[in-house]
Order: structure tokens, then sequence, then C-alpha cells
């Protein structure tokens, strides 16, 4: 019973999962909702600082080594000891109390191991931090290397045989514990050269130069690090406001423009990037034996179809290679199909190739949303769906989705609480099967938008999922306070 009792310990110890409590404590928000979702220190360290990073740190090495003093104390068996260890790095990594979504468990492996064999674990912990370091960052690689050396230090010393497994153990458990987090790259990339080159030095060596790169333009709203980390090109639209002519995302304040659409009474108009911007980006995106593949939103809703056409034109004149797909689709949903067009050409995925594969990808790609306003929407004259409404004295919310190219009116709310309700209520309806990625949205609106944000993962349980403010020139045609969200769904 003593074995059954400290592995139990060791599984309720490891579920206390530093990350989560101290991202909770530290700025209010769950740490799994950020980044990479990974529960760790690294992922608390780039989105909420060192400070709190090394309590996390703190926290979870602790907790490995608790684990282990535990089982000494009841004097347990060597072999239970070890268990024990095991069952703190598996509670990291499914925590009781936190709906079993944990971390990797790399810290509390450290922690185990200095409460086992601390003075081996001091000698091997630098050359693994070398190789860590050296790597870029490559646990993998300096487990695979430093862990021997650790095993034949312990050896040496002559300690029970399972203590001198143990760091194998635990090697192993970290790794069954990673397999989904592999899995969901894989299902991200389908690149198995890609997924290799990022498992073993992810910051070091380059990926092989794509043949084909993406561009589209700001309407997309795609998350900057996102568009940086993918290779997505962005082309801003036009603002043009009583100022003057403000590029989408870079000449104008966000937070200063949306209090003016609020208070102002204010109802700008947008522009496309006229062909010669396309021409300009496409000189700058592309190199030799390069194609630049350009996602635009319905052609129907913009002009930026005939503009990158033209562009293309022009751009062929010049011996550049180009293709223009109208997407059917707009704001963060074309940046989902943006992302998968940069993810086929990360992998090797030709221009025609990926422009082949699209008109499969699309009708699996959409967009809801809440508007807060229907005068800019009207002001725009773009939906005629909402036409009925605008004749309504009471103040209504409509929800609206894009799929394919069509504008739908899916619900008429009298209250924005309600129409964020049928929101959910028709994505939990229509979203049949596993979401590969989920982009949450808001226009003005980041604690409402963080909210949906983190009841929509939960709820669908996306591969991978961001939340984003809609660009402004978006806003000049929904306005302030738009909430909603875009999918891509898995192929059956």
């Amino acid at each position: 019973m003593t074995c059954v009792w400290v592995v139990l310990a060791g599984y309720l110890i490891g579920s206390f999962s530093g990350a989560i409590l101290v991202s909770r404590w530290w700025s209010g928000r769950d740490i799994r909702t950020l980044g990479d979702a990974n529960a760790g220190t690294a992922n608390v360290a780039r989105h909420l600082g060192v400070k709190p990073a090394a309590f996390v740190a703190i926290v979870d090495i602790a907790k490995g080594s608790l684990a282990i003093l535990v089982a000494h104390a009841l004097r347990a068996p060597e072999v239970c000891t070890v268990l024990a260890g095991v069952a703190a790095v598996l509670g990291h990594r499914f925590p009781l109390y936190f709906r079993f979504r944990g971390g990797r468990g790399l810290a509390t492996t450290l922690g185990v191991l200095l409460a086992l064999t601390p003075r081996q674990t001091l000698m091997a912990l630098p050359l693994y931090g070398m190789i860590y370091l050296g790597s870029g960052g490559s646990g993998i690689l300096a487990t695979l290397l430093a862990f021997p050396v650790l095993m034949l230090l312990i050896y040496w010393d002559g300690y029970d045989p399972w203590i001198i497994a143990a760091p194998m153990i635990l090697a192993f458990t970290t790794a069954v514990c990673s397999l989904p987090e592999v899995l969901t790259r894989w299902q991200q990339t389908r690149n198995a050269r890609r997924l290799l080159y990022e498992l073993l030095h992810p910051r070091v060596t380059p990926l092989p130069r794509p043949t084909t790169v993406v561009l589209t333009d700001s309407v997309a709203s795609l998350p900057s690090d996102l568009c940086r980390r993918e290779g997505i090109r962005i082309l801003p639209m036009a603002l043009i406001l009583p100022q003057g002519v403000a590029r989408d995302g870079l000449d104008i304040n966000a937070r200063e423009y949306y209090q003016q659409l609020r208070n102002n009474n204010l109802l700008p108009k947008t522009s496309a990037p006229a062909p010669g911007e396309y021409l300009q980006a496409i000189r700058q995106a592309i190199g030799s034996g390069q194609t630049a593949l350009i996602l635009t939103p319905p052609a129907e809703l913009t002009q930026c179809f005939f503009s990158a056409n033209l562009a293309a034109q022009m751009a062929a004149e010049e011996g550049l290679q180009v293709r223009v797909v109208d997407t059917r689709l707009a704001g963060p949903a074309q940046g989902l199909l943006a992302l998968a067009a940069a993810r086929m050409a990360a992998g090797g995925a030709s221009a025609e190739q990926i422009t082949d594969s699209l008109p499969a990808l699309i009708p699996r790609i959409g967009i809801i949303g809440v508007l807060d306003t229907l005068n800019f929407i009207a002001h725009s004259g773009r939906v005629s769906a909402i036409t009925p409404l605008l004749e309504s004295a009471l103040r209504l919310y409509p929800v609206l989705s894009l799929h394919q190219g069509h504008i739908r009116l899916e619900s008429v709310e009298r209250t924005r609480r309600k129409a964020i309700q049928r929101m959910t209520e028709w994505l939990q309806k229509h979203l049949s099967g596993k979401i590969r990625a989920l982009i949450c949205f808001h226009a003005d609106a980041a604690e409402e938008g963080q909210e949906l944000y983190q009841h929509l993962v939960e709820l669908l349980q996306p591969y991978e999922h961001y939340l984003t403010e809609l660009t402004p020139v978006i806003g000049a045609h929904a306005g302030p306070g738009v909430l909603g969200a875009a999918w891509w769904q898995e192929g059956k």
C-alpha cells in the first residue's frame, strides 16, 4: 500500500500547476490561452515576463522534488520512489485540478532528478544547458545527449538499478506526454521535414526557401507574430479620414480610431491597395524562381481582386510569376486561408498545387460575428441582409456569417448578451468534427473578446487558436464592438 500512496501523492502534487496559478495571479489570464498554450515556464516568460516565469520554474521544480521527499519520508522502495516521480510528471502534464491540461513536464523532471540524485544531476546540468542553448532550444537533443551521461554518473556511484534507470524512465514519460503536442503540430504543418527541423533545432537551422510566397491584405487581421512566423506578407488597405489617408494598421492608432468611431460620428471610407502597390509588394516579396500567390476578399466586397489582377499582368511583363485567388472569405477567415496556403508553401508545394487545393479548402473555413451597431455597415452598403433591420426603431444586434462569399443573417437579438449566446450556439451546432484552427476577434472590445476566446477554446477544443483585434479598415464597415470567430475545420 505504501507504493500506492506515494504514487497517488506524486500525482496530486504534480497536478499543482505553477504556470496556471501564477499567470492567473500575475495577470488574471490563463496561460493556456496564450502563445503555444503550454502551461510551462517558457510560455509564461514569452507572454508575461521573466519574473512570473521564475516563480513558475521554482514551483514546478519544487513539486517534483517534493514528490520524491514524500516517498523517502514514507520509506518507499526505490521502484516506488521512481514511480512517484513519474506520477508527478504525469500530474504536471494532466493536472487533476485544471481539466487535465498542463505543461510538458521538463521542470518537474528536473525537480525529481535533483531529489533522487542531487550531486550527479548538478554535475550533468551544465552539459544539458550547453546543448540546449547551442541547439537553439531543443530539449530533445539535450535530453538524448545529457541523460546518458547522468545515468553513467549514477551508475558509477553505485545506486540501485531503478535509480540508475530513472532518467531514462522520466525521459520516456515526458516524450509520451509530448505526443499530443507533436500530433497537433503535425496536424498544423503536415510536413515531416519541417516538424523535424522544429523539434531538433527550432531556432538555428533555417528552413529551405519556399517556391511560393503568400500575400494578402490587412482585412485578414492576423496576429503580426503569426504572420512573421509563417512568412505571410500583408498589404495595408487605406482608410480615408478627414485628416487624410492612413494605411491600415500602420499609420493609425487603433484605440484612438475606435474612440473616434464611437464618439465623433465618424464614417470613414476605405480603399483597396492600388495595382502599383501590389506590384511593389510583389517585387519585394519574391526572388528568382519564386511565385507570388495573392489572396483577396470577395470581389463583390472590395476592389482588391481587380487591383491584384492588374498588378499580376504588369508583373508578368517583368518576368515575375503571380497567381491571384478570390478567397470568397474576409477578415480572419481570409487570414486562415492564407495561413493554410503559407504552410503548404513551407512544405514545398508549388503555387499551382496550392491554387488547385484551395477550392476544396475554402468550404471548410468560415466566419461569424455579432455587430454592436448597424450604422457603419448600413453606411458601407455592402450587406443587403440587414436592410430590413434598418427601418426598426429598436436597438438590434444582428449575428452575421460569411461562408463561400455569401453574407447571411443568422439571428437578430434585442440584447448583445443574447446575440453572443446565439452566436456561440450556432458555432456549436454547425461546426461538426475537429477544428484545426480558431481565431476569435473583436473590435475595441478586448475584455469580451478574451472571455469569448476562453469559452470557445474550451467548448470547441481546436488544435490551435488565436485572439486578434480587427484592423481599423474592418471597423470602418462593421463598427466598434464587433465580436466573433473564424474557423478552419478538418477535412472529412
